[in-house]
């Protein structure tokens, strides 16, 4: 009995011995095909990595082109463009500068300044004399676009060459082309290094056909070869699929035999002309280092795995318990057993670079009052409810995830409005029905902000996108007594992040001087003379960008930034008048706009007056504008201000009259020194229909004139215009037909270095 039962432990101990041997050969074989794998997809990586690399350097070196160009354009358009022999001159000693071989500047009318490298400049060149892709190139640039030639056999230098080409211009006119030429053998220094994947390979440049442009010296065919069509590097089998992806502009790895081995290689797209990266790994360095490693790691593999082997598998079931607790503290949702948002991320992206979905985010209102109401564990039963709706409502191949407290995040594979509303609305009236808090008298209600990517849209830029839109919209939802669902507006997000950018930078424009003094001229009817100007505010931002008044004006009015603002803009006309005061210039009266909030400080006054001094200048050079809105409230206030700031000598104009509710009842009662015409009114005038409102209007000015108001009419853009309000006794006028508002220098120079400031129709032009 004893040795039977040895003898069954023995066969149990062999039949487990064979057991080990047969699955160590089997997980040494995944294990070497495993190693093998992974070698090669970090080679792959690695090549495409380094691919991307010189891709960069080479664009690089394009773009500094470019920008030589475009600088030398620059100063074409300031100083050069009148004389073609100093401009031939200045394009010689620029080539002589750089490494172009040939720079030509072309004229609208096709006249030219040829500058060949080591040759006298030709001017008065035309354009037959260029090659038919350099003409192309100048031909596109006196068309406004800039761009890079094919190679082709320069005319001119007699080389193989290409061209880089931009437009010149003036005033934001294209008035030139300018172009330069060089040869392909500038971008052999990118390509000739010694480190290409760690010294395991090298990288040619081809042109569109597969033909070689640029060849690395270090290369394993060494035969005269024109493109990668001829000789060892593509089977017959293999070269149909090249040739499509090389049409198509796509990446494309391959490989090749030469004399007895096989070398991987990879073709990528540079995205100029047609031109690709042929990047060849030679097997060696890196690669040779790699499979070394392997053959050592297999071996190392079965001498430890006989030993190990009994802990190995013990060990295994431990990780896999281990792993699996891992997995679920890292991915889940310990409360509710739902996905948490890592997981949820991940699979959303996943999902969006195969096809289009939604997202939308759904919080409950008033959450903590839930919890403080009915306490943390029917809080905590409302999320789980939550959480089996959203297993009810979800299709095949749709998610969702809790992410913290009370919000949730679903996918749908649907993106049009409708279908989610509804399908929404019934996984939100399904929690609100079903919930046990909905059985008392608390109102349940669930905020839905949603956003949806389009299947064209699908990448990871997208995923990132989407969460953050969908919590845009979720923000737009909340606030509502009931349940409600938000789409995300994208026009409705531009505006909210352009007033995000202004209400974040609007006190360091102010600091940084970015909002710039812009003035409008006003012409006296009767004597034709320059009246006075309106200060006007722009805002230029960094990098050119230009804000405009409509856009910040009235956000400005609701933060209560307009009270800085308006002091700057009238410390801004003071520092003008000042400079006219220093220069010997007469000055002329600056109107400036007001607005209620600064109007009614209680130190206004006193600021103003204090600017007066400080630029030592009289106050009948500024005119204070406000708004008829500023009477509706207390006309006795507003009256003993305006007392306070006629008596110190400024003036005050009523702006906009005619624009909304204008009331005759406000001209009786505001002690006001000018009455300004909306340019809506004078709009409405010169209709011929509306004589009643031309008649309103010459009423208007009369009444005003017996009341000692003087006028101004704004808006005034033909000679008709101006015709009408000098005939019904309008005192000034103010609008396009004498200048578009300007900056302040240029105000200078057109309307105030003149003897007389007569001004015309001719003052624009």
């Amino acid at each position: 009995m004893i040795e039977q039962r040895l003898q069954r432990q023995l066969r149990r101990a062999m039949i487990l011995a064979f057991c080990f041997i047969i699955a160590f050969f089997i997980c040494g074989g995944l294990f070497s095909a495993y190693l093998h794998r992974t070698r090669n997809e970090a080679i792959r990586k690695q090549v495409i990595a380094e691919a991307e690399e010189y891709k960069k350097r080479i664009l690089k070196q394009l773009k500094a082109d470019f920008q030589t160009l475009s600088m030398l354009s620059v100063f074409i358009e300031e100083d050069y463009d009148e004389d073609k022999e100093f401009l031939a001159q200045q394009l010689d000693k620029v080539n002589q500068n750089n490494e172009f071989l040939t720079i030509v500047y072309y004229d609208k009318n096709g006249e030219g300044i040829i500058s060949n490298l080591g040759e006298e400049p030709i001017v008065g060149a035309s354009l037959s004399e260029l090659s038919p892709e350099g003409r192309r190139g100048v031909e596109l640039a006196l068309e406004g676009n800039t761009s890079v030639s094919r190679l082709f056999e320069s005319s001119i230098s007699e080389n193989r060459v290409f061209s880089y080409s931009v437009p010149v211009y003036s005033e934001g006119e294209v008035v030139g082309a300018l172009s330069a030429s060089d040869q392909i053998e500038i971008f052999s220094e990118i390509l000739s290094g010694d480190t290409v994947l760690g010294g395991a390979g090298y990288i040619h440049l081809l042109g569109s056909e597969g033909n070689f442009l640029v060849q690395s010296p270090k290369m394993i065919v060494q035969e005269d070869i024109p493109s990668i069509f001829d000789g060892p590097y593509l089977s017959e089998a293999s070269k149909e699929e090249v040739r499509e992806a090389l049409q198509q502009q796509e990446r494309i790895f391959n490989a090749f035999d030469y004399e007895g081995k096989s070398y991987s290689f990879l073709l990528e797209p540079i995205g100029i002309n047609g031109w690709y990266l042929f990047c060849v790994n030679t097997g060696e360095g890196l690669v040779a280092s790699s499979e070394t490693s392997t053959f050592i790691a297999q071996i190392t593999f079965i001498g430890v795995f006989l030993l190990m082997i009994c802990l190995m598998l013990y060990g295994y079931r431990l990780l896999k318990n281990y792993n699996r607790v891992l997995i679920r503290m890292a991915y889940y949702d310990s409360l509710t057993g739902a996905e948490n948002l890592t997981r949820f991320q991940q699979r959303l992206r996943g999902t969006l670079r195969s096809a289009g979905g939604s997202v939308a985010a759904v919080s409950i209102r008033q959450f903590p009052f839930i919890n403080e109401i009915f306490g943390k564990e029917k809080a905590n039963q409302l999320l789980c409810e939550i959480k089996t709706a959203a297993e009810h409502h979800l299709n095949k191949e749709e998610f969702f995830c809790r992410d913290t407290e009370d919000r949730f995040y679903l996918f749908f594979k649907d993106t049009e409005p409708e279908v989610l509303s509804v399908r929404l609305k019934a996984f939100i009236d399904e929690i609100c029905k079903n919930s046990e808090i909905s059985h008392t008298n608390y109102l349940l209600a669930l905020y839905c902000g949603v956003a949806a990517a389009a299947e064209s849209d699908a990448s990871d830029k997208t995923a990132n996108n989407l969460m953050t839109h969908v919590l845009f919209a979720l923000e737009r939802a909340k606030g509502a007594h009931e349940s409600f669902v938000w789409f995300f507006d994208a026009e409705l997000h531009k505006k909210e992040e352009l007033e995000n950018y202004i209400e974040s930078h609007m006190h360091q424009a102010l600091q940084a001087g970015e909002f710039k003094l812009f003035m409008q001229p006003k012409k006296n009817l009767r004597s034709g003379m320059l009246d006075g100007a309106e200060a006007l505010v722009r805002w230029n931002a960094g990098e050119g960008r230009q804000i405009f008044p409509d856009q910040f004006i009235p956000l400005f009015e609701r933060n209560g930034f307009c009270i800085k603002l308006d002091i700057y803009m009238v410390e801004q006309a003071c520092r003008q008048i000042r400079s006219w005061l220093d220069r010997g210039i007469s000055p002329i009266p600056i109107s400036v706009n007001q607005s209620k909030l600064l109007f009614f400080e209680e130190n206004y006054v006193s600021i103003l007056t204090d600017l007066l001094k400080k630029y030592d200048i009289p106050a009948k050079f500024i005119t204070l504008e406000i708004l008829e809105g500023l009477a509706l409230e207390n006309v006795e206030e507003l009256n003993e201000k305006i007392g306070r700031l006629q008596a110190e000598g400024f003036r005050i104009s009523l702006d906009d009259f005619g624009s909304g509710f204008s009331s005759l009842n406000t001209l009786g009662k505001l002690k006001i020194d000018e009455l300004k015409l909306d340019r809506d009114f004078l709009m409405s005038a010169s209709e011929q229909e509306h004589g009643r409102v031309r008649l309103i209007m010459e009423q208007i000015v009369r009444m005003a004139g017996t009341l000692g108001i003087s006028t101004v009419a704004e808006g005034v853009e033909t000679t008709e215009d101006e015709q009408f309000i000098r005939a019904i006794g309008c005192d000034v006028g103010q609008g396009y037909l004498y200048s578009r508002p300007i900056c302040a220098s240029d105000f200078d120079e057109m309307f105030m270095k003149g003897a007389g400031r007569y001004l015309d129709d001719s003052s624009t032009k």
